[in-house]
């Protein structure tokens, strides 16, 4: 019980992102992670260069494919032509 109550203490001192590293690190062979706190800047971690790589990539396809039209997926965009410029949007 003492080394629990260690260890929870050593918690409160870590990072989110040390925390993410060492839930992760128990649970998966390799990990990266990418989280924002300020606008077009990132933070990367990783435990594995290689796999990093191969986990960025495979990420990037998947966010992607989620994002852009594809044949099976098409997307239908209807402009409302009565929306003025001066038109604010939280009247909406």
């Amino acid at each position: 019980m003492r080394l629990l109550v260690n260890f929870k203490c050593m918690d409160d001192e870590l990072t989110p992102i040390e925390q993410c590293q060492m839930i992760l690190g128990e649970h998966f062979e390799n990990y990266l992670i990418v989280a924002a706190d300020k606008p077009h800047e990132c933070e990367v971690e990783y435990n594995n260069s290689f796999a990093a790589l191969g986990l960025a990539a495979i990420a990037n396809k998947v966010v992607t494919d989620a994002l852009l039209p594809s044949d099976d997926y098409e997307v239908d965009i209807e402009w409302d032509e009565d929306l003025d410029d001066d038109d604010s949007y939280e009247d909406f």
